[in-house]
């Protein structure tokens, strides 16, 4: 009996170390996000964010306030005044507390708004040119190990990617601007919608458990932005008509309209496309239209695909894209379902489903609060072709 009792004694000392370390590498560090269509590179999030200075707009002090550069939001941006000079005395500065790791910086430079006139924001405002990045470390006090940028004038083409050499222990970073690409409407009115800094790493170890049940969708290929119409847009809240309309747009100024495109799915013997765009001051929305409305090349998009069934509960937080600042669907989940997962994105989830008593028999497809989704089965589906 004592042989057999110091046998399992062993075997156990033998396992638990292997339990323990399962359970570290499934903790998720805080203060790293994962980048979509990313594996080996995350997000070093910044505890702060502020500037040399910003424009102050009369009705709202803080439209154009440094933090739109770090708020995921690419609609938004820092924008300062370049009429008394540069000289590298106008900077965004990123704080990371006691010290972080991080290899690229990456940007998307100007305005990648549209105005509630539908006039692209992007060449009518001034766009960073030459920076100049520096590095403040723990416990230091001067910044030092100048990086010297230049970034191309690209309307909208996706993130601008620089390597900034493997650094540790960053506490700020400070990105002085050089140099600026002038505006067509407002020479001096300069803009930078986004930078992140990103560091060289695998993109579970940003994701908790719960999220990688979830299943974040890895996108092979990146969305295509600036992408002009073809006609006016009748949409639907997902890849089909058997989803619900979700009202026509641009009926007058498609031809001076550009739009966000993120995902293709074949559907009723044609192609479809998901746009994200804002609509003026109406509303920021993320749908679904034929790609025959769209001047877009269907080579570029990737295929949506679903990742996971899961079991919904009810809310009244029912988008029609990631987030509070898109608009509100008028069809509430009043009671338990069950759907698809199909992406995560600011703490929504991308879910379709189905039922026949809430004033619309068919399929529907919105975002919701992550929350309210769980029991997740059936594997990931998100690399099926």
């Amino acid at each position: 009996m004592r042989k057999r009792w110091t046998a399992w004694l062993l075997a156990l000392m033998m396992i638990l170390p292997l339990f323990a370390q399962a359970g570290q590498a499934a903790v998720a560090d805080p203060t790293l996000e994962q980048i979509p269509g990313e594996t080996e590179k995350v997000k070093v999030i910044p505890t702060g964010t502020e500037a040399s200075s910003f424009i102050k707009n009369k009705k709202n002090p803080d439209l154009w306030n440094p933090a739109n550069a770090t708020d995921g939001n690419e609609t938004t941006c820092w924008q300062f005044s370049a009429k008394k000079g540069l000289k590298g005395k106008s900077w965004l500065q990123l704080d990371f507390g006691s010290g972080a790791v991080m290899d690229e910086i990456w940007f998307k430079n100007g305005f990648w708004a549209v105005n509630d006139k539908g006039k692209d924001q992007y060449p009518i405002n001034a766009r960073l040119k030459a920076v100049k990045v520096q590095f403040l470390y723990a416990e230091e006090k001067k910044f030092r190990d100048p990086v010297e940028l230049t970034l191309a004038d690209e309307s909208r083409n996706g993130w601008q990617r620089f390597s900034v050499g493997h650094r540790e222990n960053v506490s700020q970073v400070r990105i002085a601007v050089v140099s600026v690409y002038k505006g067509s409407s407002f020479p001096n009115d300069v803009c930078l919608s986004e930078v992140m800094m990103v560091r060289h790493a695998s993109a579970q170890t940003a994701v908790s458990p719960q999220d990688t049940q979830a299943a974040v969708v890895y996108e092979s290929r990146p969305s295509v932005t600036g992408v002009g119409l073809l006609s006016k847009i009748a949409t639907r809240s997902g890849p089909g008509t058997h989803y619900e309309d979700t009202k026509t747009f641009f009926p007058d100024t498609w031809r001076t309209q550009t739009v966000r495109v993120l995902k293709k799915s074949f559907a009723n013997g044609v192609w479809w496309v998901q746009l994200d765009f804002r609509n003026g001051s109406k509303g920021h929305y993320r749908v679904w239209t034929g790609a025959k409305r769209v001047d877009v090349d269907l080579d570029k998009v990737a295929e949506d695909k679903w990742t996971y069934e899961c079991d919904i509960s009810p809310t009244s937080d029912v988008r029609l894209g990631p987030g509070g600042d898109y608009a509100k669907s008028n069809l509430p989940i009043t009671r338990y379902a069950v759907g698809n997962i199909y992406a995560q994105e600011n703490g929504y989830v991308d879910v379709d489903y189905w039922y026949e008593d809430d004033g619309y028999d068919g399929t529907h497809r919105v975002w919701i609060p992550a929350g309210s989704v769980s029991n997740f089965w059936n594997g990931d589906h998100s690399g099926e072709t």
